[in-house]
């Protein structure tokens, strides 16, 4: 085998494969669901891009959503601080919230629909 031809044998395919790489140029973030473009036009426009920001890289916009209304309502004075939550529930039209603090222990709690910040 003359050498040209195994240069081209072992540097065409290598050459071959990172050409089909996605260049990040053409990356387009991913589609959004109904329902998450329904809570980010809920938002006024510092915190959606707040949460646009963070909606990333696995991220969903409900789970970010979820995470700044537990950290605006432990920075609003929680009534145990330290407590672990989970958020169970979102009602934007209402501006509530319902925290889970044990397996049947709720809290409900008023939000701004527009900014997240709880109200007290």
């Amino acid at each position: 085998m003359p050498f040209n031809f195994a240069k081209y044998a072992v540097i065409m395919p290598m050459a071959l494969s990172l050409a089909g790489l996605p260049s990040p140029t053409m990356a387009q973030p991913p589609a959004r669901s109904a329902f998450d473009r329904a809570v980010l036009a809920q938002l006024d426009a510092p915190t959606r891009a707040a949460v646009e920001q963070r909606a990333v890289k696995g991220n969903t916009v409900t789970g970010v959503v979820g995470t700044m209304l537990l950290n605006n309502y432990y920075a609003a004075g929680a009534r145990k601080p330290g407590e672990a939550l989970t958020v169970v529930a979102v009602d934007f039209a209402r501006g509530a919230v319902v925290f889970r603090r044990s397996a049947n222990v709720f809290e409900m709690q008023r939000f701004n629909p527009q900014n997240l910040h709880i109200q007290r």
